[in-house]
């Protein structure tokens, strides 16, 4: 017996020793390759079993990083408005302030995206944090549209940030916005409505206009040949059905107008160069949060 429980001591004596900074680190290893949700896990149990550390308010600002890298920019949200809200004048509530417009701007929400980055720069007099936020919000505005209002931000970029180079590039090719080759609309219904298919042909959509001009043409011989032949009741039908097809025809002459523009404008904004590329840092704890790589 003796031999028996001196054999089986060590089992019992064996125990599991958790420690902060190896889970720290395993979520960290985790973030970095692209596993965001098992990164997300291994954060949530840093801050339960050491829920003192000072490395807690990290965790959090990280596991936001997760779901925005992760494509839930909502959930980001919540975890970046929880930071904010908690220590308000801290960096890393203006990293965390930066990044709840970032997620805006990840998602084309422009005015929402606006606020928070006009947000970091009149609270945040970090020199790193503002500049990055002067050039986001010039991109936002260009997001927007708002051409002139871009050069005008990207100009106050300061010289001795790193991204004052490429926003000195900005300022100038985002006035290039105002004299892109737009096609207007309205020109676009006009002739559409004076000849089917000649708004597509505007447009450069001719395989459309040829459909349009053909369907509309046999609708119209249609229902005159069905005037001339006194078959009034089809005449007539022929002729409510050609009324929905020829304005059909001034209506996507004008929706092709518009998609066209936008095609436009999008090719213009990504033949631009974006020098601000934001990603998880992966150097020392105490340098965690917001990352600037510059490419030339």
């Amino acid at each position: 017996m003796v031999l028996i429980l001196l054999s089986a001591s060590p089992v019992f004596s064996d125990q599991i020793i958790i420690k902060s900074d190896d889970i720290f680190d395993y979520a960290r290893t985790c973030m970095e390759r692209g596993e965001y949700s098992r990164a997300i896990g291994e954060f949530d149990k840093f801050i339960h079993f050491f829920p003192k550390d000072p490395l807690v308010p990290t965790a959090r600002y990280l596991i936001g990083m997760c779901y925005l890298k992760d494509k839930h920019p909502e959930d980001a949200r919540k975890i970046f408005y929880q930071i904010i809200k908690s220590d308000s004048g801290s960096p890393l509530a203006g990293k965390a302030l930066f990044m709840t417009g970032e997620s805006y701007y990840q998602q084309a929400v422009s005015k929402e995206a606006e606020y928070y980055f006009e947000q970091v720069i009149e609270k945040y007099p970090s020199p790193d944090l503002k500049n990055a936020a002067l050039y986001r919000l010039g991109w936002t505005k260009m997001q927007a549209n708002k051409w002139l209002d871009a050069s005008e931000i990207f100009t106050k970029v300061e010289k001795e940030s790193l991204l004052y180079g490429s926003s000195q590039v900005l300022a100038k090719q985002s006035l290039e916005g105002e004299i892109l080759p737009y096609k207007n609309p309205k020109a676009a219904g006009s002739l559409a409505a004076i000849v089917p298919g000649l708004g597509h042909a505007y447009v450069s959509r001719y395989k459309d206009a040829v459909v349009a001009f053909l369907i509309n043409g046999l609708f119209i011989w249609a229902a005159v040949e069905s005037f001339n032949k006194d078959l009034d009741v089809l005449g007539g039908i022929l002729t409510f059905m050609e009324v929905g097809w020829y304005t059909g025809n001034i209506y996507s002459a004008v929706n092709v107008a518009h998609k066209y523009n936008r095609k436009v404008r999008n090719d213009f904004r990504n033949s631009l160069k974006d020098r601000l590329d934001l990603h998880l840092f992966s150097g020392g704890k105490d340098q965690i949060g917001l990352a600037l790589t510059f490419r030339f």
